[in-house]
């Protein structure tokens, strides 16, 4: 390998970490962001859908939210069973590659879940992996902002 190959990926290898840092910025943004709005909103289902148009508007359109009694879904759910949410398949026909899945705990025995999908790079660029971490953050905020927590499957 010669030295200008080298450097050349050296280059590519410093530039690409830079764009991922800007990338997870603007991700832990959005969270701050949601963080405030929860601040100002005691309601557990308001802010349920503060989250939800959150991550519907920057992370995915492909996202499913049941709690309770509570049904969020970008144009309708495809299928709500007790408990799962699933969102419902995009105009084009086609599903992101990436799935998120986590089930929500709330108090008194309250239950739900937060399922979407995603295909990179996204609105935000992001990888699939920068994607799936951003949402686990933000489902955990989601369980707190409840009064309870989530459980991601690995």
């Amino acid at each position: 390998m010669s030295t200008q190959s080298r450097t050349e990926a050296q280059f590519s290898v410093a530039l690409e970490s830079i764009q991922s840092k800007r990338r997870i910025e603007r991700v832990m943004e959005a969270a701050n962001a949601l963080l405030d709005r929860y601040a100002n909103q005691p309601d557990p289902e308001e802010r349920l859908k503060l989250a939800f148009e959150l991550i519907r508007r920057n992370l995915t359109a492909e996202i499913a939210v049941v709690f309770g009694s509570l049904t969020l879904g970008a144009d309708g759910l495809v299928g709500v069973a007790g408990t799962e949410a699933v969102p419902p398949v995009p105009e084009s026909g086609s599903r992101g590659e990436t799935v998120f899945h986590c089930k929500i705990h709330g108090p008194e025995g309250k239950t739900g879940s937060l399922t979407a999908f995603y295909s990179e790079p996204g609105s935000m660029g992001l990888t699939n992996s920068e994607w799936l971490a951003a949402m686990q953050l933000l489902a955990g905020i989601c369980g707190l902002g409840v009064g309870g927590h989530v459980t991601c499957p690995a």
